[in-house]
């Protein structure tokens, strides 16, 4: 039976609460994704150098990173089936318990084999509730009010990514690398919890009402989206979320890993700051806009920050991507749930996950395979990415407006 197609069913009575004002979702989300986010980053900013430490070479991180995201290309289409027939809520909670018992499982670890082979876990169950995140955020809220919601989603986890940086600072020389992630995998029990208390179901009634099949991504409007988001992603992966930044930072710019933190910490004040502006420009300009500009400027200055050497220019690149990243991550969130049908939000958005993935599996190896011969590779490819998202979100702007003026 094609679960994608079959009449929705109500979550179990034991699960999570379905019913009442779903805009507390929003607020409920935001403080749990930020102390998530907050406590992974106590230590994903060096995360390249702890495996380095645990003895893993520069194309090993990269081979890793790639293996990370193709265990989560497998699951995130079933993610979203899964969120479409049982509702969101279940997606959202469970795997937040899985990952926080991945997390304390790595900490264990002794060696980079067996600590990467655990994060492939702990990318799994992240990558299951990827599909329905950003629908859940959005459906919460009427179309309106949804580059708010996301401003005010992504400025609490910048807060938090503040914080958390300074905090990995402070607390590596006291606890080591363990105890970072032992506080995480604590950090990830609480906020489960939390959620599975506090938030409401959200999964449109129309769910199920539109037949979808895996390939429809491949043809038609969806084609478009789907390659918005591998750029999107290849953009994010070879700055913002991949292993390059640190590495760059460690060996060209010659940083130390608590120098690193702090770097990461000023550039996410400065995002904090900018998430507001961020959510009003989303509100005014549209998804499609903000995200084609937000990349272009994300991409153009991950490479000219990688060509810095003096440490005021070093910070100013780095404050300049946070800023923009933050353009991005609003405006992202935006684009998922505007550019695909409510009917099926959560099963498209899995399909275009796995093959995003899978995507990645091809950039990053690649990407760390060209950083020997030339160490701003990840940044040109950052660049390259960016220019084509702008061409492709210009285009679904203008199919979206042609197609309204026809309806009129």
């Amino acid at each position: 039976m094609d679960h994608a197609n079959a009449t929705p069913k109500e979550p179990p009575s034991a699960g999570p609460r379905r019913g009442g004002d779903t805009r507390r979702n929003v607020a409920v989300m935001a403080a749990t994704t930020a102390f998530n986010v907050g406590s992974m980053t106590l230590w994903s900013p060096i995360l390249s150098l702890i495996m380095r430490d645990l003895g893993a070479s520069d194309f090993q991180i990269s081979l890793s990173a790639a293996v990370w995201a193709a265990g989560s290309a497998l699951v995130q289409y079933q993610g979203g089936r899964w969120g479409d027939r049982h509702g969101r809520l279940p997606i959202i909670v469970y795997p937040t318990y899985l990952c926080a018992l991945a997390i304390g499982t790595a900490a264990l670890m002794r060696s980079w084999v067996p600590f990467a082979f655990v994060l492939i876990f702990w990318n799994v169950f992240n990558a299951v509730q990827s599909p329905v995140f950003s629908p859940f955020v959005g459906e919460s809220v009427p179309p309106a009010e949804r580059g708010r919601a996301f401003g005010i989603l992504e400025g609490a986890i910048s807060v938090a990514v503040v914080i958390g940086p300074l905090l990995g600072a402070w607390l590596l020389p006291v606890i080591g690398a363990k105890g970072l992630l032992l506080i995480t995998a604590v950090v990830l029990v609480g906020t489960g919890a939390t959620r599975h208390l506090f938030l409401r179901e959200t999964r449109p009634e129309t769910i199920g009402s539109k037949p979808f099949a895996f390939r429809d991504v491949l043809s038609g409007r969806l084609r478009l989206v789907l390659l918005a988001v591998i750029l999107y992603n290849a953009i994010l992966s070879m700055t913002i979320w991949g292993p390059f930044l640190s590495l760059h930072a460690s060996d060209a710019m010659t940083l130390s890993k608590p120098t690193i933190q702090l770097f990461a910490a000023l550039g996410f004040l400065l995002a904090a700051l900018a998430s507001p502006l961020a959510g009003r420009a989303v509100g005014r300009f549209g998804p499609y806009r903000v995200l084609a500009l937000a990349g272009v400027g994300l991409g153009m200055a991950a490479l000219l920050w990688s060509a810095q050497r003096g440490l005021v220019s070093i910070v100013l690149g780095y404050s300049a991507m946070a800023v923009g990243f933050q353009f991005v991550m609003v405006s992202s969130d935006a684009f998922r749930v505007h550019a695909v049908d409510d009917a099926i939000r959560g099963v498209a958005l899995g399909a275009i996950g796995t093959i995003t993935n899978l995507s990645t599996v091809v950039f990053v190896p690649l990407a760390g395979y060209l950083k020997g011969f030339w160490p701003a590779s990840p940044f040109f490819i950052a660049a390259l990415a960016a220019l084509g998202l702008f061409s492709v979100t210009t285009a679904l702007a203008r199919a979206e407006a042609s197609a309204k003026v026809t309806a009129v």
